[in-house]
C-alpha cells in the first residue's frame, strides 16, 4: 500500500510518572527507544510526526531523526491531547499511531494494520484487541475523528476507550492480526511503564530472532 497515502504519529509526550524517567529516551541495542519505533513505523508513511508534549527540544536535540515533533494544543490531558495534536499537524487521511513506549512492534505490524483499512474502510479507527486487552495506541485513525476528539479534550472526557467506542472504531482479534501478516502481536505490543518492564524488554530483544523495528 502507497506509503505516500500515510503518515507515522508517535505519541511521546507523557509524564513517563510510573518509570521514573522519559521513556521514549530509554536506551536499547544502542538507541533510544523512540529511535526503534521510528525506524519500525518510517517504511510504511511518508511523514512521522511526534507528538512531544514539553519535550518538543529534546527530541529535536537527538540528531538526525527525519520525524517532526508537535506540541500539544491542550496540554496536560493525556494521550487524547497528543492524538490531537498529531492529526492536526497530518495532511494525510490514514495515519498510524504508536505510543513511545512499544518497542517490540515491527513494520510487518503497521503494514498489517494498514490492510485492515481496506477490509474496513468506513471505520474511524481500527485498534488490536490481544487477550481481552484493547491496544488504543497502536492503531490506525482517520482525520475524520478530529471534530469528536477536539470535543472530548474541550469537556474533559479523556477515556480513550470509551471516545473508541463511540466514534465506531474497529476492534481487531487476534485472527484478523495474524490474516494481515501480525505475528506474535501480543509480544509486539508489549508495553513498558515501569522499570521491571523495560528490563524484561531489554532482554528480549537481546536474545530476540527479530530485530527490532524489523
Amino acid at each position: 500500500m502507497n506509503a505516500e497515502k500515510w503518515t507515522g504519529i508517535i505519541l511521546a509526550g507523557g509524564l513517563s510518572s510510573r518509570m521514573g524517567t522519559n521513556k521514549a529516551l530509554l536506551e536499547l541495542n544502542g538507541s533510544a527507544v523512540l529511535t526503534h519505533i521510528n525506524n519500525a513505523i518510517r517504511p510504511a508513511v511518508s511523514r512521522v510526526v511526534v507528538a512531544a508534549g514539553p519535550s518538543e527540544a529534546i527530541y529535536t536535540a537527538l540528531g538526525d531523526e527525519d520525524f517532526e515533533c508537535v506540541k500539544d494544543v491542550y496540554p496536560g490531558k493525556g494521550p487524547l491531547a497528543g492524538l490531537h495534536a498529531a492529526l492536526n499537524a497530518s495532511q494525510t487521511e490514514w495515519n498510524l499511531v504508536s505510543a513511545c513506549d512499544m518497542p517490540l512492534l515491527q513494520t510487518s505490524f503497521f503494514n498489517g494494520m494498514k490492510r485492515l483499512t481496506v477490509q474496513y474502510p468506513t471505520c474511524n479507527a481500527i485498534v488490536p484487541r490481544v487477550e481481552g486487552r484493547i491496544h488504543p495506541l497502536a492503531g490506525v485513525y482517520h482525520r475524520r475523528v478530529l471534530p469528536e476528539l477536539e470535543q472530548c479534550l474541550i469537556h474533559d472526557r479523556l477515556r480513550v476507550i470509551r471516545w473508541l467506542e463511540e466514534i465506531g472504531c474497529h476492534f481487531a482479534e487476534i485472527d484478523e492480526l495474524e490474516q494481515v501478516g501480525i505475528e506474535h502481536a501480543a509480544l509486539q505490543l508489549s508495553n513498558m511503564n515501569t522499570p521491571e518492564e523495560f528490563e524484561n524488554i531489554r532482554i528480549h530483544l537481546q536474545r530476540s530472532e527479530f530485530p527490532s523495528g524489523g
